[in-house]
């Protein structure tokens, strides 16, 4: 039996045109992606730990909607 190895996403914010404006993320990544590729702020307090199996191919984590599902 194996485990899946996780990850700690993000929500995060860029600045845009307007710096007095700033765009929050539609999706979540980890810290170092978030610095580095998307040159975002982290915003402290909207870590998850995640399967990196739920990670895209850029690594970003979207929630999937599921109803009336649990929520973790």
């Amino acid at each position: 039996m194996s485990e899946d190895k996780t990850v700690t996403v993000y929500n995060f914010q860029v600045i845009g045109l307007r710096p007095e404006s700033p765009t929050v993320s539609t999706f979540k990544a980890s810290r170092v992606l978030i610095q580095q590729k998307f040159k975002g702020q982290v915003l402290e307090g909207t870590g998850e730990d995640v399967s990196i199996t739920e990670l895209d191919a850029e690594g970003r984590y979207r929630r999937i909607a599921t109803g009336w599902g649990e929520l973790p």
